[in-house]
């Protein structure tokens, strides 16, 4: 893993700890990945419009400029002059002389001809010159099937500042861009530079009100198709063509389509017959030029009667919908196959519009056989241009695909999982340019330029194809493609989006156990929150990723192959680094300790001395970072200089170590050989520093060793009491275990003084175990809690969720079972996120013995059945030995007594197999308790 800078001037950079005044250096946390993409399960989805339209964060405003007449996409558009004229009398920048926002708000039914209004004469306000500020142009889906899918005022500010120009970062609070918004339109009108807003398809005042300019300098224009109370504006109520205008269309859209065509001058009757069959609606009209346009020997009035027998099927319809449905079914009947098959498939693209080259991944087609399909499709009008390579479906159209995809049956799986990869491969070249500023090996972009206007183009598909790819559980393919979004927005400094991507990139590489990409999220969140100039949240973020680096390098540990675990040491040096950079001195021990954490493991793989810990002492090696802390000591006498605090407390915690008195079954209430064993521990401790320097730690390690040894030697009783029978162990419980307590209480804070978490976690572990054996429940889930803390506060998500379920084990011993699910289900998503599929089992167990507890027989199963299918996955024999045996008992409860004699049985063989006395003997305890044989 290599470390890029970016070109800012070194010499602008922050000092260490805070926050810096300029855009934060680019350091780059690389990504790698140790094979290729492991392919998803075919995408087997019945697309539905809910589908179509799902994001990850709520929805997306496209917001496109407006382009002039003689560069917008070419289309026959007739038969609405009175109405062209009303809307650019309004559209004029001298109209008007009163001080309100003037707008022209068109309404009108689906299907009759508003956006084409709009987008027409908008096209010609801006080709008159009338629109020096800009012209826009954005869909705010206000009649998506679902609600939650319209497009909202707090949606479209911060697109709609990029489309218009504004330099420099925008605020992270909506009500800060929409101040920036109209701060924006408010300069713009001061410097006599009319800007037009487009707003199409609304269908509330809610979607438009805070996006309306405050000064008459400039004009909006609305369509809806209903009629809003917009106050100031000129409401145009626009309905279906007249007879004459619905003719002059199909006429002039024939010659487009094929000069010198005269059908419709020949056939007067039929041509007026077809134009009142289609009700006069400019879509339906369309549709059935562009049949007369691809079958030449077709007349209007052989058409009219073919659209007549079609209508009579859709007679349930009202007149206008039943027209349209109507064209749609014999426009498709005269599709090829191959043009048919890509225009079902269209509606799986998760975006409004689609490239010819994804249509081509879509239907596995050559680019240029896929280019001249959608060509064709564009002909008959089933598609329309969207700009230069791109094409789009109209609502009603995609809705007609989608219910013809259903009832074809058609490979939807293959489709998607092409697309997807699709958005993947192109996404990845564009973050490798962006990042780079080169063209990769095989260049789908040249220059950065390129790869930006790429991802500016297909940011609502990247958009949707993050949600389709988490959808379908490719949380992989998700992060690949928020990281390409995540560059675009870092090239630009657009911190609120930058923001929003980067915490959707922790969550995705969460999902796809993806180590080194949540550590690249977790870096680009601080990246983002500092550029923002938000230093506390930056600060926190910085920790979390300093906090995340265990989980890399214990990854390095593990690593199978030398060279992915370099990597990944690397990986988690150049995160440190930057940790570092933000967090300074505050954090100076725990930067020191992230260091040697990598320092230990990069000795322990046999890798070169880059990665040691500067310093005068040598880095200690694997079996230190593992070391009980009842492991022999380097010597028995002090390695600490003599007359040194080191030395002295040295002598303490040995004299504590060798004055405690072997263990007993009985322990008294007072023990004064104990007790002056425990006051030596005590001056040893008081002897730490509390504030030590990380390079001074390790001179208290020694010490630290000898009062863990102490503990350990304390601890040594409560097996001595088991053994002695039950006489012995409840005065071990009452009175020994509180005295064991203040012993690991000493040793973990002697621990916490040298910054060695790794070590109090093993300790309180193992007390709190004991415990468990003594059936102290309520102490265990104190001191397991404490585990709980210490893990987390070093990431390590494996141990933080043994610790919790630990602790729910001790609730359900307690009969708190609410207490005991709630802590399960917390570590189920650690340990799951942690990739422990045995420990994970075993807290799904919890849950079931809980819910059974609960007569929750249904739940109990359910998460019986889980935790059972987990353990055999994971090979965890003991685990598997405790599912079934409560997987019995759900079953038994749930009316399936031969079930439950099955699992039954399979524990009792399962336990035999594992060779443990112990696990037999309890296995076969509790199967007499419920009446199962034991042969």
């Amino acid at each position: 893993m290599g470390v890029s800078e970016g070109a800012e001037d070194p010499s602008h950079s922050a000092a260490p700890g805070t926050m810096s005044t300029v855009h934060p250096p680019r350091v780059r946390l690389e990504a790698f990945a140790a094979g290729g993409r492991a392919m998803q399960a075919a995408r087997d989805l019945y697309v539905s419009e809910t589908h179509h339209h799902g994001r990850p964060a709520g929805p997306l405003a496209v917001v496109e400029p407006v382009l002039p007449t003689d560069e917008a996409a070419a289309e026959v558009f007739v038969g609405r002059s009175a109405e062209t004229r009303d809307v650019l009398a309004v559209l004029d920048p001298t109209h008007g002389a009163t001080g309100m926002v003037v707008a022209s708000s068109v309404a009108g039914l689906a299907g009759i001809g508003k956006t084409a209004l709009a987008r027409s004469c908008a096209a010609e306000a801006v080709a008159r010159g009338w629109y020096a500020g800009g012209a826009v142009f954005v869909d705010l889906d206000g009649y998506a099937p679902d609600p939650t899918d319209q497009v909202m005022p707090e949606h479209v500010f911060a697109p709609m500042l990029h489309a218009l120009g504004h330099q420099g970062p925008l605020d992270a609070s909506v009500a800060g861009q929409a101040a920036q918004y109209h701060r924006l339109l408010a300069e713009r009108a001061a410097e006599r530079r009319p800007v037009l807003l487009v707003l199409d398809n609304a269908s509330s005042s809610a979607q438009i009100a805070d996006l309306m300019p405050r000064s008459r300098v400039h004009r909006t224009l609305i369509t809806s198709r209903h009629t809003l109370a917009t106050r100031g504006s000129r409401t145009l109520e626009l309905g279906t063509l007249t007879p004459v205008g619905a003719r002059a269309l199909v006429e002039e859209q024939l010659v487009f389509l094929s000069p010198d065509d005269s059908r419709t001058r020949l056939d007067v009757q039929g041509t007026e017959r077809l134009c009142h069959l289609c009700g006069h609606l400019p879509l339906a009209l369309h549709i059935a030029t562009a049949l007369l346009a691809r079958d030449p020997d077709l007349t209007p009035g052989a058409l009219a009667d073919e659209l007549a027998r079609a209508q009579h099927r859709l007679d349930v319809l009202d007149d206008g919908e039943r027209a349209v449905r109507a064209a749609f079914e014999l426009s498709y009947r005269r599709l090829a196959p191959d043009q048919a098959l890509l225009f079902r498939l269209m509606p799986l693209n998760p975006g409004p519009h689609i490239a010819t080259d994804a249509a081509a991944r879509l239907i596995d087609r050559a680019e240029d056989e896929a280019a001249r399909l959608i060509r064709e499709l564009a002909r008959a009008h089933v598609v329309e241009r969207a700009g230069t390579g791109v094409w789009r479906q109209h609502d009603l159209m995609r809705a007609y695909a989608i219910e013809l995809l259903g009832r074809e049956r058609d490979a939807q799986g293959e489709a998607s999982n092409r697309l997807i990869e699709h958005y993947i491969a192109m996404a990845a070249a564009a973050l490798s340019t962006l990042n780079t500023g080169t063209a990769t090996a095989s260049p789908a972009f040249r220059t950065a330029e390129e790869a930006l206007a790429w991802c500016d183009r297909e940011q609502s598909n990247l958009q949707a194809a993050i949600s389709m790819a988490a959808t379908f559980g490719d949380g992989d393919g998700a992060l690949r493609i928020q990281e390409a979004l995540i560059a675009v927005y870092a090239h630009r400094h657009q911190t609120a989006e930058w923001e929003a991507a980067a915490r959707s990139a922790v969550l995705f590489a969460r999902e796809a156990k993806d180590y080194p990409g949540r550590s690249r999220a977790l870096h680009e969140l601080m990246l983002a929150l500092e550029s923002a100039g938000r230093r506390e949240e930056a600060l926190a973020a910085a920790e979390d990723l300093l906090r995340f680096q265990y989980m890399i390098i214990m990854a390095a540990l593990q690593a199978k192959r030398i060279g992915e675990c370099r990597q990944l040491l690397e990986h988690a040096r150049a995160a440190v680094a930057e940790s570092e950079r933000l967090l300074g001195e505050d954090k100076r021990q725990f930067v020191h300790m992230r260091r040697e954490d990598i320092a230990r493991v990069a000795n322990a793989r046999g890798l070169d001395e880059s990665f040691q810990e500067p310093g005068p002492r040598p880095a200690r090696g694997l079996d230190e970072i593992l070391q009980e802390y009842g492991a022999p000591l380097r010597a028995d006498a002090s390695t600490a200089p003599p007359g040194s605090p080191q030395a002295e407390a040295a002598a303490w915690a040995r004299k504590a170590l060798t004055r405690l008195p072997p263990a007993r079954p009985q322990a008294s209430d007072f023990d004064p050989v104990a007790a002056d064993a425990r006051k030596a521990a005590q001056r040893a401790l008081a002897l730490i520093p509390e504030d030590l320097a990380p390079e001074e730690a390790e001179n208290w390690r020694e010490v630290c060793e000898l009062l863990a040894r102490y503990a350990a030697k304390r601890l040594a009783g409560g097996a001595t009491a088991r053994s002695a029978g039950r006489f012995a162990e409840v005065p071990w419980t009452g009175r020994g275990l509180p005295q064991v307590a203040t012993a690991y209480d000493i040793a973990v804070r002697a621990y916490e003084r040298i910054g060695e978490p790794a070590a109090q976690a093993r300790l309180l572990t193992d007390f709190a175990r004991e415990c468990f054996q003594s059936g102290d429940y309520t102490r265990a889930i104190r001191y397991q809690g404490q585990v709980a803390d210490v893990a987390m506060a070093i990431g390590d998500e494996a141990g933080h969720g043994e610790a919790l379920s630990a602790i729910a084990h001790a609730h359900l011993l307690l009969k708190n079972h609410e207490k005991a699910v709630r802590f399960a289900e917390r570590a189920l998503t650690l340990l799951t996120y942690a990739n422990r599929p045995g420990a994970a089992s075993r807290a799904l167990t919890t849950v079931a013995n809980a819910r059974h507890g609960q007569n929750r027989h249904a739940e109990a199963l359910s998460a019986a059945l889980n935790a059972e299918a987990l353990a055999r996955s994971a090979n965890d024999l003991p685990g598997h030995v405790a599912a079934l045996l409560v997987l019995g008992l759900a079953q038994r409860a749930t009316g399936s007594a031969e079930d439950a004699s099955r699992s039954w049985r399979a524990a009792l063989l399962t336990s035999r197999r594992v060779g443990d006395p112990y696990l037999t003997r309890e296995t076969a305890a509790f199967l007499t308790s419920v009446g199962h044989p034991l042969t």
